[in-house]
Parts: C-alpha cells; structure tokens; sequence
C-alpha cells in the first residue's frame, strides 16, 4: 500500500508540474492521502473537501478528479454512500471515459463506482435517444412547413398564370336556329344534333324548290311523260313543303329550348402570359425559410 501511495505521489507531481495548481493543494492533496491510508477517514473526508471547495462540476484538472475519486472512497468508509455516488457522478461526468485502478481501492468502492458509470451510461443514453425523437420531431416539423410553403407558392404561381373570364351571353344569339343558341349555352351534343338536323331539312328544301320550279313550266306533248312531269312536280312540292316544315318546327324547338335554359353569363379560366421578371423568379425553399431569388 505505501508502495502504491509513493508512486501515485511521484505521478501527482508530474502531473501538477504539468498543470497550474497551488503547491499548498498538492500538500493538502498528499495530506488528506495519508490520513485515509492511517484510517482517519472524517479528518481525510475534510481535507478532500477542502480541496474541492473551489471546483467547478465540469472541472477535469488531474488533482480535481483525483480528489473526488478519493472523497468518494474516503465516504463509503464512512458509509455515506449517497455523497460518495454525488462524488463519483462529478467525476464521471468530467471524464466519461475514466478509468478505475481495482488493485487501489477495495472491491466494494469498484463495485460502486461500476454501478455509477453504468447509472449515468443508462441516463446518457435516454438522454440521446430524447434528444433524437426531438431532432426528428423538429425536423418533420420543418419538411412539413416546407412542404405547405412549397405548395403555397406554387398555388401563388399558378394563380397568377391564371384569369378567371367572364363571358356575356346574348338572349339574340339564342334566337338563332342550327343550334347556335345551345352551342352559347354549352349544350354542344344538342347543338350539333339541331345543326345537322336543321341543315338537312333546309337541303332537303331547298334542292326540291329548285326541282319543283324547274318542272313547273315544262309542258310536254307526249301524255307519258306529261304524267310523269306531273308526278315528279307534286312530289317535290310535298317534299318541299314537309322539310321546310319540319325545318321550321325543329328550329323553333331548338330556339324555344336555347330561352329556356339561357344562362346570361358563364366563367372560366384561362392562361395569363406572365410578365419576364416574374418569369425569371426562382423560388429556394430551405430548412424553415424560403427564398425568392428575381433575375432582372
């Protein structure tokens, strides 16, 4: 033991060669170690604290840490465990990676400074793993008010590609046959049936007035074809009359349809050439800001 004592002295000196320390310190350190090797451990527990009187929790000064592992020792013979564990936490908190010497101090101080380390390990680690559900937490935070930032300025820019148009309708317009009327009113299927369908009764009018007018002032000799004559001009003007009939009917249809189901106005979108500086805006979005970088 005195062995070991020497040779730890001889390293302390080295050491607060090394490091600025006050040479009554190292004194009272050597002092408080004697008395804890001549058992006088309350008189050694006062001078340890003595020298830990002005240190700070994160002080990692070799005689600091040197003091604190032997207060600690020096306290569990005074079976005060809870402030040699206060002791030992202090020091492993200054230098986690510390190293106990087992051959130093009795097996009972390893076992405690063991259950210490693997105490704070165990709380260093739910720290961690707090601080990285925190972490991860802010950070999906943050994609997430990137993403509704993202989106927000790409609905600002489509919206400014974008006008809303209204269009007048015209009560006349829809007064017009050939479906032209529901055409205005966005009925096209329905504008394009009364568009062919009016177009071929007007034809089919038109071809057989001309047919008609044509035979009416023909007059054969021959009796057959005279009959025949005859027989085509009745005819034509049956057909004449049918389809310009039907034209008719089929056009006020269309038109009485058109003023039922007029919509006075009707609204869409459609694009707006943007100006040349807004065109050259670059959005940057990054974590928690966005940046609007204008090329001009």
């Amino acid at each position: 033991m005195r062995g070991r004592l020497a040779a730890f002295c001889t390293a302390l000196a080295v050491v607060a060669s090394a490091v600025p320390a006050r040479a009554n310190d190292f004194d009272q350190f050597q002092n408080a170690r004697v008395t804890y090797e001549s058992l006088n451990y309350e008189l050694a527990a006062d001078l340890f604290r003595g020298l830990l009187r002005e240190a700070t929790p994160g002080d990692k000064r070799p005689l600091i840490i040197e003091s604190r592992k032997n207060l600690a020792a020096t306290l569990l013979f005074l079976r005060k465990q809870r402030e040699a564990e206060q002791q030992l936490e202090l020091l492993l908190e200054a230098e986690p990676d510390y190293v106990l010497d087992p051959l130093a101090f009795p097996a009972e101080f390893g076992k405690t400074f063991a259950a210490v380390r693997q105490r704070l390990e165990k709380a260093r680690q739910v720290e961690a793993e707090r601080r990285a559900r925190r972490d991860a937490e802010q950070r999906a935070r943050l994609e997430l008010d990137d993403k509704r930032r993202r989106e927000g300025m790409q609905r600002l820019y489509e919206l400014a590609g974008t006008e809303r148009v209204e269009q007048l309708r015209s009560r006349w317009i829809a007064l017009l046959p050939f479906g032209i009327g529901q055409f205005q009113n966005d009925h096209d299927n329905l504008g394009l049936l009364l568009a062919v369908t009016q177009g071929t009764l007007l034809t089919a009018g038109v071809v057989s007035y001309a047919v008609h007018e044509s035979l009416r002032d023909e007059h054969p000799t021959d009796p057959d074809v005279l009959s025949d004559a005859k027989l085509a001009e009745g005819a034509s003007r049956y057909v004449n009359q049918i389809s310009l009939g039907m034209f008719a009917a089929v056009a006020v249809v269309g038109i009485v349809d058109a003023q039922v189901r007029f919509q006075p106005s009707r609204s869409f979108d459609r694009p707006r050439p943007l100006p040349p500086d807004l065109k050259r805006l670059e959005l940057s979005v990054g974590t928690g800001a966005i940046l609007l970088h204008g090329h001009f």
